[in-house]
């Protein structure tokens, strides 16, 4: 379909962009709406007039036609106008049968908006990192902090020996110990210390994530590598660890079609996303954590065995918290202050109260103490804590001897100190059986006694 003059006149007049037209002597014959908005001037008042009339009369700061005339080529700058405007202008010339310029057609567009949009993403980026540094600088306060409470102690003096010295090496270490005994604060030790600190520390729980996730959330995947999967692609756990350190928690989980990819990846620090073609290379320190015995597993074919000594090279056994007495009261002490300022609690708690709490054996070590900590603070409505706030799984392995020695908030008459020593018994027998019939056989009392006296101490019968 062919358009008349006017048609084409509209769609000028439409676009956003400013257009103007120069012919070969610099005088500026045709511009559309937008150069009105852009320099504040009439349209009426500048066609006629040569384009140097706009830089001498302060309407803009610099013009590309002259360059366009004296090159014969296509020229773009950056120019701001009277209005505030910033442009960003390409004069393309066009040419006659005999390769002359015939006119020039400026087209200018406003980039003003984006040029601040670009200076505020830069200070917010100058805020982030700014931000981030402070960050940074607190976690390892806190970390350094809590760290040395957890690691402190004869036991752990040893432990955190090997662990300074490996921290100057990129070897691979490998972290034993029970559920909560805290390997994971162990692993971001030795990155602190060592000279990937300023780089990231990624940790992924093998146990936590989907086999059938784990693979690309590791390694990546390339974009439709499978339905359902991001068009751009995914940038994996292992890549985001370049330059730092990947710590690889419960690997005892890894399913074993992946423990060849990793046995790879470890050898030649290469992997290859799903989907992809083209192999990567990284720059990671490999640090894993297990609570299972890796030897057992190998043993049974359920973990590869040359993949468990790659991961084996230097290895640290964290001891339970049940062996580390002499810290365990230092311990109680700072999650018990930690936690009231996280909770903004004004709270106390009572030497006895701590002293029980330092004899239970904590199967789950830190991690528990710092649960059972927490749950004392929040459940009890008193300023002031004592024994007879603390939960009754406490008691449940309890020496009497350090009872009577050591509790003396309970010496106030007989049949308080009875009815304590019967919880004890009682909470102590039914945590062995976890069965009303079997404490009532060991107790040698009728069944629907037993049953009575263990609602009476405990909450989950």
């Amino acid at each position: 379909m062919i358009h008349d003059i006017e048609f084409y006149k509209k769609v000028l007049e439409t676009s956003h962009d400013e257009i103007c037209v120069i012919d070969k002597n610099s005088t500026i014959i045709y511009c559309n709406k937008s150069f009105e908005e852009n320099y504040g001037i009439k349209r009426d008042d500048i066609i006629g007039k040569n384009v140097s009339y706009l830089m001498e009369s302060g309407y803009a700061t610099q013009s590309p036609i002259q360059k366009v005339i004296d090159t014969k080529s296509q020229i773009s700058l950056e120019q701001e106008t009277s209005t505030g405007k910033k442009l960003i202008i390409t004069a393309t010339p066009r040419f006659d049968e005999d390769n002359q310029i015939e006119f020039i057609v400026e087209n200018c567009r406003d980039i003003t908006e984006l040029i601040n949009i670009k200076n505020k993403l830069e200070d917010t980026k100058k805020q982030v990192k700014k931000y981030k540094h402070e960050v940074e600088s607190l976690y390892r306060t806190t970390l350094k902090q809590e760290d040395n409470i957890i690691m402190n102690g004869s036991v752990m003096k040893p432990i955190m020996h090997m662990a300074n010295q490996i921290s100057k090496t990129d070897v691979v270490v490998l972290l034993l110990g029970e559920s909560g005994t805290g390997k994971s604060s162990l692993a971001r030790h030795i990155h602190h210390k060592s000279n990937r600190s300023k780089g990231p520390f990624i940790t992924i729980n093998c146990s936590t994530i989907s086999p059938h996730l784990l693979e690309s959330e590791l390694f990546g995947y390339a974009p439709g590598a499978f339905t359902g999967a991001n068009s751009k692609g995914k940038i994996g756990l292992v890549e985001l660890a370049n330059e730092g350190t990947l710590f690889l928690d419960e690997i005892g989980e890894l399913p074993k079609d992946l423990q060849v990819r990793f046995l790879q990846f470890i050898q030649d620090k290469t992997f290859t996303p799903v989907g992809a073609i083209r192999e990567k290379k990284v720059d990671v320190r490999i640090i894993s954590a297990t609570n299972v015995n890796l030897l057992e597993k190998v043993h049974k074919k359920k973990f590869r065995e040359d993949l468990y000594y790659r991961l084996n090279v230097v290895q640290l056994k964290l001891p339970p918290l049940r062996n580390r007495n002499e810290n365990l009261v230092e311990l109680i002490k700072y999650y018990f202050n930690k936690y009231s300022r996280d909770f903004n609690f004004n709270k106390t708690i009572s030497p006895e109260a701590i002293d029980v709490i330092s004899k239970y054996n904590f199967p789950g070590n830190i991690r528990e103490l710092q649960n059972i900590i927490q749950s004392i603070l929040i459940t009890c409505s008193f300023n002031h804590i004592t024994t007879k706030d603390l939960p009754n799984l406490l008691f449940s392995n309890m020496n009497m001897d350090d009872f009577y020695t050591n509790n003396n908030e309970y010496n106030q008459g007989f049949d308080v100190m009875m009815d304590e020593y019967e919880k004890n018994i009682i909470l102590t027998t039914y945590n062995k059986y976890r069965s009303s019939y079997k404490v009532a056989k060991e107790l040698k009392i009728s069944q629907s006694r037993a049953s009575r006296l263990i609602r009476k101490y405990t909450s989950d019968y």
